[in-house]
């Protein structure tokens, strides 16, 4: 009895953990589009038309260029692997961030990068 009870609560584990790690890849896919939205939104809003990526993840909240308050995003998001907010930058080529990827992943092993390339500029080097 015991043994099938053990077996028992080992498959229901299992089934358990799987679900949690859909629930944070779900979590992370839904995280790094927000980041997407928010680079190209800060990219297309430039004050003088000159589009930039922005230097950093705290442009993101409160946009210096302008005088006032721009927010591109209403908070820097956990990582759902590691529960931090801390984040690796993908750099654009001219300069600033123009993605990010999570520091830690579990699971797979796999990193996932998310990143905004303007349409207009895909073709140029």
């Amino acid at each position: 009895m015991l043994a099938i009870l053990s077996a028992g609560l080992a498959a229901v584990g299992q089934l358990w953990s799987a679900a949690a790690e859909r629930e944070r890849a779900r979590q992370l896919a839904w995280t790094g589009e927000q980041f997407v939205q928010a680079i190209a939104s800060y990219y297309h809003s430039a004050p003088n038309g000159q589009k930039r990526y922005p230097p950093d993840l705290q442009a993101l909240l409160l946009d210096p260029r302008f005088l006032s308050t721009r927010r591109h995003l209403r908070r820097i998001y956990l990582d759902p692997y590691s529960g931090r907010a801390g984040w690796g930058l993908v750099a654009a080529p001219g300069g600033g961030i123009m993605g990010v990827y999570p520091l830690a992943q579990g699971g797979g092993g796999t990193i996932s990068r998310f990143v905004y390339r303007d349409p207009a500029a895909q073709g140029r080097p």
